[in-house]
This record gives C-alpha cells, structure tokens and sequence, in this order.
C-alpha cells in the first residue's frame, strides 16, 4: 500500500500544483480585485471578502473542475490495456488497489483545492489586507464548495473505472452536479457540507465496487452495487436539475398580473397594474388615470416616494412573533452589515455584526479595525464589549449617528466623538420599531428616521434632531405595519398603514390600506382610503411545472413527513416550512402530489412490462416495479441505464426472444435443440464395437 501511495503521489503531483496555481490565482486576483478599479471598495452588495459572489463563482467552479480534472488525470493513463494489467496482476487486492489511489487522489485534491483556500482565509483574517471587518463563518460557503468538490473526484473514478455506454458512465458526473445544486440552493451550511460528504461517500464506494468488475454490476461487493444504484439515482436527479434550471427560460405557463399600491413623490397614491413585469397603468385611488405625464405608467417608477416599513406590528396583545426565516450561509448579510457604505469619500465604515451582536469600525484606507460599539457604549478594538440583547434595535440615521433603540430607551451614538448621548423619549415607550427613509432633493437626498412608539411615529433629521411627531389616526391592532416617506419639500409626512401581521394572509389581503399626509406638528392635511388590490395571478415556470410533477414520490411525501416530526419536536424552521407548505401552498401542493403519484403509477407499470419483457425474475420484476413506483422518473432512468437485463437470442421455435441462460423459452417452453453432427466433433455419442483380437 505505501508503495502504491508513492507511486501515485509521484506520478501525479505535477498536476496538483498546477491546479493549485491555477485555481489560487483565480482566488486571489477575485478576492482583491476592486469594482470599477476604485482605490477602495465600499460597495458591499455584492458580500463580504470571502462572501464576494465573484470569489464563490470560482471557488463553485474551480473546486468542481480541479476535483474532475485530478480524478481524470489520475485513473485515465492507467486504463491502457497493458499498463491496466501490469497494474491489476500485482500481489494486492483490487479493493486495497483502489483505495490506494482513492487515498492519494484526495490528498491532492485538498493539496490543490485546499491550500489556496486557507490562504485566502488567512489574508482575509489578518488586518491590512481587507476593508472589512473578518467574521470566521464567512469561510463556510467556500469551505462547502472545497467538500462539494471532493464529489467530482469520486465521480472521475467511477468514470474511468466503470464499464458500459456514455449515457451510463456520465451518471456519476451528474449526481456530483446534483450536490452542487443542492449546496448552492441549501440554506443550512451543515446541510450543504452533510450532503455534500454523503455523495462523496457514495461515489467513492461506488468507484471501489467498479475495479472488481467493470463491465457488469453482479460480480461486485454488495455494498458497490448499492452504491452505484444510488449514484444512478441522484445522476438521474442531478439531470434533472440542469434540465430544469435551463428549462426556466421557456417562461411561464400563464401571463403573470399584479398590482401594488405606492406613493408618489406629491403624497398621493398611485396604483400600479403589471401585466408580465410590464407596468400598464398607473391610476389614484378613485381609478383616475393621472393628468401630470410625468405619472404616466412609462414614467411614474421615477417619481415614487420612498417609503420603508418602520413596523410590521403594534402592541402585544395576541402573542404574534414574527417568524425567524433561515438566513442563506452563502450571503454575509446574514453575518455583518454596512452602514451606509455609498458615501465617497469615506474616512471610517462602521458594520454591525450579528454573532455576538456589536458595532465595529474600520478605517477603509489604512484596512484596520479602530473601534467598537456595544450596548454599554464605545471601546477600543481589543476590549471586550457588552453585546447587544435581541430587542435592541441599531441602526443609522444617514449621517455619522447611530440610532440604538431598545424597548424602554432612545439613545444616539455620535461616531465622529465616539459619544453616546441618551434621548427623552417623545411618545410614551415602549418602541416597537424603526425605519429609514429619505426626501429627494435637486442635488441628492436628506435622510430622516422614523421611530414607532405605540401611539405616533417620531422623526428624527440626520443630526439626530426631533423634527415631527406624527400621531396614528388608525386603529393600529389591525393596521400595525406602518411606512414612513418624506416629501422634498420636508415638511410633509406620509404614514402608510398597512394590515398588521398577526393576521392571517387572507384576511390581510382583502383590507383596506390608508394613506395620510401630516405637517411637522401632525396635523392631517390629506387622507385615503386604499381598496385592496386584486389577488396576483402568479402562474408557475413551465419548467418548475413540469418538475414538481416528475419529483420522487419518496422524497416528497417523506419531506412533508420530515417536517411534521421537526414541528412537533419544536423546530420553528420545519414549522414555518409546514404551515407554508399545508397553508397558502396547499392548492399546489395538492396538485403536484397528486399528478407525480400518477406518474409514478404510469411509470411503474411501464417498468413491469418492460422487465416482463426482458425475462427477469419474477421477484426481480416486482422489486423494479415497486422501485420506480417510489422513486418515480428517476428510477426509471436508473432501470434503463444501471439496471443489468439477461443477454437474449430468438428462440427457433417461436421466433422470440429467449434467455440465453435458461433451459427452456419462457415463452413456448422449448430446449435447446441439439446440435447436428459434424466433422468437428471428437465422440459422435455411438459406440463401435472393438474389431476382433484388438488389444
């Protein structure tokens, strides 16, 4: 084994390194290269360092290439016949052969793929190199894709190693790609990795199955043909995937219609109907088309107010929480998030982290932390800060002021002094959330921030300053969810009140919304009443259509099962997913079982006769057929393609097919006919009597 190890250690190495310097190339030049080729990058939509999409493009990509690429490389040279049985015709197993090169084939691959990827955590955790503060889960998307390409690996050996026609040999291929699909769409990054080991796993006993007998799946360890039927199943799945994901620009199967309520910039409402993403009317609230053509539906989007929610719900008397939604371990918005990072020049960028929840402050040009923020006040980069409690709200005024609200208090946090300045509350506490909004100017924009107390939204201007309090004029328990938008004049004040969330979805739906306008001393100058809107008419992809009807009876049903034991063991994930799945998705989710178990139905009767057909055993007949019956498609797929038929010839007596293995026809009961004799044969089967006096 040690021999072997060098041996493929040796022989391959070259490779490795050039891979390795291809792909950290690629790393690093994405890593620090700067959008539109400014001196610093304060731009942050696109993540965080090791978050930025351009470095996950080549981490997805790189990791899945250098994994196929170094798999290739390692088992195809020898597969040439002589070389392949020098190989096979030494003193050790075919199974510790493989393992042999399976176990310096992942070695280079983490040579290769790995070393470039704790090279750039390093950069990214050392100050001076980035200007942005270094949470350690920013490595776990790259970390995923380095285990998702370990998959392409396995998936390369059992291209080389497995015997049969192109479509039954690119099957590992996809069912690689299949776990990439799911760790680029998962949004758990221990799901995304699990997954990921799991095919890897598979994969691997599947190319240890394949050195045992390339050709045929019978001669192989029972743990290798299990291993590579589950390979042709995901392979199945993970064409399916691509066929799907290209599918989606075939459209819609319908024309998708909504309509949506705004603001404009005077204060009055406008609605707006959308037919296929096309805006084709833009009316008020009495269904008037607007006279002023700069509201017309080609120009209205550019006279909008803007407007954001500063509550989604007032009061507490009904228990309602709003519900934690799975944060996507790919985004690092999930991880830190910048304030205001659009201002040009910037001499200090303050981010919020969320793990451990503090302020943080960076000077973009030196790239080093100077300061943190945390609930007992402002402190040096290497002092430990109190951290903020989950009802503490933070956020930016627009200027240099940081707004840090808790239920009971107001305070300002002046960065440019590193200050924190308590505020008399304006309206009886408790605060039940805030927003940001902005008044479009000639030359730019004024920022303001809205403050909800239980009975008027305070707003305050950029220097912190107190310049409206605007009392609710509704009943707030049922429209709850308030917005905030100042005219460019800044002194009119919109309040837009919405169905409050604790309510169902349907009942949300079919209220009324208002509008009002108030002066800086909250005196109502306009109201409106908003009818609702027409439900959306949101018909599905055709692709996605097609897909949820071909899905895997199995996994279907066997999520909704998943999530009903998580709910009922108090997981707030599977339960949010439950209820989306058995509430608003119920019609689909009926639909879509529905027509996949008919499918599958369709399909594993196809599957008897075709087995029936092709003489299998009975026993063997029946366990496809219950097989694509659960698996559906793609079981079928693996019947075709992995599932191995008994060789056949036409019988001579009924001129149908017959086993070759059997005795006698399946179909007439006929044996084999005899051969006729010939010069060929050595005994005729009679016997000559002996001639007198022989020996």
């Amino acid at each position: 084994m040690r021999t072997l190890l060098w041996k493929e250690l040796r022989e391959n190495i070259v490779w490795a390194v050039l891979v390795m310097l291809a792909l950290g190339g690629a790393e690093i030049y994405v890593l620090h290269h700067l959008r539109y080729f400014e001196l610093v990058e304060l731009n942050f939509n696109d993540g965080v360092t090791l978050c930025k999409r351009p470095f996950l493009i080549v981490t997805m990509f790189g990791c899945a290439m250098a994994g196929l690429a170094l798999g290739l490389l390692q088992v195809l040279p020898d597969l040439k016949r002589d070389r392949w049985a020098a190989l096979l015709h030494r003193p050790l197993p075919r199974g510790r052969f493989f393992w042999g090169k399976a176990l310096a084939g992942v070695l280079l691959y983490f040579l290769a793929a790995g070393a470039p990827f704790l090279f750039c955590v390093w950069q990214a955790a050392t100050p001076g190199h980035f200007n942005a503060p270094f949470v350690p889960a920013m490595a776990c998307p790259a970390l995923a894709d380095l285990v998702t390409g370990l998959s392409y690996y396995f998936a390369a050996l059992v291209i080389g190693l497995q015997g049969g026609s192109v479509l039954l040999r690119g099957l590992p291929f996809f069912a690689a790609l299949h776990a990439s699909f799911f760790a680029l769409h998962e949004k758990l990054f221990r799901v995304a990795v699990e997954s990921s080991l799991a095919m890897s796993l598979a994969l691997c006993l599947a190319g240890w199955g394949a050195i045992h007998l390339r050709e045929s799946l019978g001669g192989r360890p029972w743990l290798g043909r299990i291993a590579f039927l589950i390979v042709a199943f995901y392979g199945a799945c993970g064409f399916g995937d691509l066929l799907e994901t290209t599918g989606e620009l075939a459209g819609r199967m319908g024309i998708l219609k909504f309509s949506v309520w705004e603001v404009l910039d005077n204060g009055v409402p406008v609605r707006e109907d959308y037919v296929d993403e096309v805006l084709v009317s833009a009316t008020d609230s009495t269904g008037q088309s607007f006279a002023d053509p700069k509201y017309h539906p080609d120009r209205v989007r550019g006279h909008l107010l803007g407007m954001n929610v500063a509550t989604s719900y007032v009061g507490d008397p009904h228990g309602w929480r709003r519900p934690r939604y799975q944060s996507f371990y790919r985004e690092s918005n999930h991880l830190l998030y910048a304030y205001q990072p659009y201002s040009h020049p910037r001499l200090e960028q303050w981010f919020h982290i969320y793990d451990n929840p503090r302020c943080i402050g960076v000077l973009p040009v030196e790239k080093r932390v100077f300061a943190q923020l945390g609930a007992d006040g402002f402190a040096s980069p290497d002092s430990k800060v109190q951290p903020f409690s989950e009802s503490d709200i933070v956020d930016q005024t627009g200027g240099d002021i940081l707004v840090i609200a808790t239920p009971q208090s107001l305070r300002f946090a002046h960065l440019a002094t590193q200050q924190v300045v308590p505020v008399a509350l304006p309206a009886a506490a408790p605060i039940y959330g805030m927003c940001h909004t902005w008044a479009s100017i000639a030359n730019g924009s004024v920022d303001f921030k809205g403050v909800a107390f239980g009975k008027a939204m305070a707003v305050y201007d950029v220097n912190a300053q107190l310049v409206a309090l605007l009392p609710y004029h509704q009943d707030v328990d049922r429209w709850g969810s308030i917005s905030l938008g100042v005219l460019s004049t800044m002194d009119r004040f919109i309040l837009r009140y919405e169905p409050s969330m604790w309510m169902d979805w349907k009942t949300r739906k079919s209220m009324t919304n208002y509008v009002e306008m108030m002066d800086s001393k909250g005196n109502v100058l306009a109201s409106y009443t908003l009818p609702p809107p027409p439900l959306h008419e949101n018909p599905p992809l055709r692709s996605t259509f097609v897909a949820d009807r071909l899905r895997t009876p199995t996994f279907f049903f066997g999520e909704m099962l998943y999530r009903r034991l998580g709910a009922a063991l108090g997981s707030s994930r599977l339960r949010a997913a439950l209820e989306k799945q058995l509430g608003p998705d119920w019609p689909n989710t009926w639909l879509s079982g529905e027509a996949l178990m008919l499918v599958a139905l369709v399909l594993s009767i196809v599957t008897f006769f075709w087995a029936r057909r092709a003489q299998l055993p009975p026993r063997t007949v029946w366990a496809w057929t219950l097989g694509v019956f659960a698996l559906g498609l793609p079981g079928l797929l693996m019947f075709w393609l992995a599932g191995e038929r008994p060789r056949t010839v036409t019988c001579p007596s009924c001129s149908r097919r017959r086993r070759i293995d059997a005795a006698q026809c399946g179909h007439c009961g006929a044996s084999w006919p005899a051969r006729p004799p010939d010069d060929t044969l050595i005994i005729d089967g009679t016997s000559t009597p002996l001639p007198a006096g022989a020996a």
